[in-house]
């Protein structure tokens, strides 16, 4: 945690110092956009559990993640030669593998036991961007946002040995602050448009999964991380 706290400081006064810069901008050229898929390509897992003391506490947290998941999303942008400046917004709906987590009464999580939940991101990104040939570039970015993650009912399943499932969670959301690292190569389709396919960390934060209510509210924060695919086609104006 205090590392990433440390990244979003970093980040944050280096897009501080980019504000002199987009407040004496020209807004009326070098205008751009993307479009985008992520796909994450593993995920690391982790987290804590409220329930510390008790049996059912998670002690080893792990499982896939949210390995496998997708999302789409776009940004929208201005270039400043070869450094661009772009408000991106993603969306992803994720299944949160915990499969092989062990508790502390010895108890290993099930194949299946898993969360469904939503990933929604703001993130404000930095890239810089180096011709290689008349067709080809690489890239490199940075990028800090808000995520949030939004829960709905029931949408957390622990399968048992006897074959049946328990399936509890309720709709109490919460946000988080996001970062990301990415590079990546790019190929011109025409004058105005280019296909961008990366490699990319990205750390959405801490998920909130909560069960029960009032006095019996329990809470479990799983981490999602993901080193994601993210193919982009971006349209200059």
């Amino acid at each position: 945690m205090k590392t990433k706290n440390t990244t979003v400081a970093l980040l944050s006064a280096g897009l501080v110092g980019l504000l002199p810069a987009l407040a004496a901008a020209d807004w009326s050229d070098d205008l751009m956009m993307d479009v985008r898929f992520n796909y994450a390509i593993t995920s690391d897992v982790g987290g804590s559990d409220q329930d510390v003391g008790d049996d059912n506490e998670i002690v080893t947290f792990n499982g896939d993640g949210i390995e496998g998941d997708s999302g789409f999303g776009f940004a929208v942008g201005k270039r400043f030669d070869d450094l661009s400046v772009s408000l991106a917004y993603e969306t992803m709906g994720v299944t949160y593998d915990l499969s092989g987590s062990v508790q502390a009464d010895g108890d290993v999580f099930l194949s299946g036991t898993e969360s469904d939940f939503d990933v929604d991101t703001f993130m404000l990104e930095v890239d810089y961007t180096q011709q290689i040939n008349e067709s080809l570039n690489w890239t490199m970015l940075a990028g800090v946002g808000q995520t949030t993650f939004d829960f709905s009912a029931n949408g957390t399943r622990i399968p048992a040995a006897n074959g049946t499932t328990t399936i509890v969670g309720n709709v109490a959301d919460n946000s988080d602050t996001s970062i990301r690292f990415g590079a990546g190569l790019g190929y011109k389709l025409s004058e105005t448009t280019t296909l961008l396919t990366m490699v990319q960390y990205t750390n959405y934060g801490t998920a909130e999964l909560k069960v029960g209510a009032g006095a019996a509210l329990t809470t479990t924060s799983v981490d999602v991380e993901a080193t994601e695919l993210s193919v982009r086609v971006k349209f200059d104006f």
